[in-house]
């Protein structure tokens, strides 16, 4: 690490919660803060503004991951795999799948719902 902040300290909050915080200050102003919640860790990376960008907490359930960024982005030389019982993504302006083969398959029922118009392009499209 360099910069002009390296300096790594603890401090110790009593008010509200009583945790134990650890500080190392980044580049650009961005610090890394480690701490106790009740029973639960967090490591978090911290904006120049105290926004979180980075947050892990380490839960009794297993660790939970939050992230505020610009851009996110997943790279993988063989295969990204998304495995839970629910899962959700929006895009508010725009959603885009993009692939070599685009594959759909589901157990039960399939839904599209659109407020304009549904257009399937193809040279040859089966239905049943």
């Amino acid at each position: 690490m360099s910069g002009p902040k390296q300096k790594l300290h603890t401090e110790e909050q009593t008010e509200e919660t009583d945790t134990e915080t650890r500080e190392v200050y980044l580049r650009d102003g961005r610090k890394l803060v480690v701490s106790e919640v009740g029973s639960d860790q967090l490591v978090e990376i911290r904006a120049e503004s105290g926004m979180v960008e980075l947050r892990i907490r380490l839960t009794e359930q297993g660790p939970v991951l939050q992230m505020e960024a610009v851009r996110l982005q997943l790279k993988a030389t063989e295969s990204v795999e998304i495995e839970s019982p629910k899962v959700e993504i929006r895009g508010t302006e725009e959603l885009s799948l993009v692939g070599g083969a685009v594959k759909l398959e589901a157990e039960n029922d399939v839904k599209v719902d659109a407020e304009g118009e549904v257009r399937v392009v193809g040279k040859t499209i089966h239905l049943n």
